[in-house]
């Protein structure tokens, strides 16, 4: 039973020091934020992420814009949006690469 407890303990310790997850998260590097459109305007666009978060992503005149498919313009993204947005983190933030979105259709009552 001590082999295999000891087993254990260098298992756990080598995933603990060699974790290389926090690797992944680096600037420079395209990440993916999900979820729903709060709050934007000409520089940034305000996500509420599927996890939670409320994710600020700053927008340039390189952002690319996409709905189902077809390349359009950032004046036809509106809050209440879902959007897949591929993001580059640098220091100074998130910077929105691409942004795919669904608009949400208008409820009839």
């Amino acid at each position: 039973m001590t082999i295999v407890r000891f087993t254990v303990c260098v298992l756990v310790l080598f995933v603990a020091l060699f974790d290389i997850r926090p690797l992944w998260a680096h600037e420079g590097h395209i990440h993916v934020v999900t979820g729903i459109v709060t709050a934007m305007n000409d520089s940034r666009l305000i996500v509420n992420s599927i996890d939670g978060r409320t994710v600020t992503i700053q927008l340039d005149y390189s952002t690319r814009y996409c709905a189902t498919g077809e390349a359009t313009s950032r004046a036809i993204v509106e809050i209440g949006d879902r959007v897949v947005v591929d993001v580059t983190e640098e220091t100074d933030g998130l910077y929105a690469a691409d942004v795919r979105y669904q608009a949400v259709a208008p409820k009839t009552p």
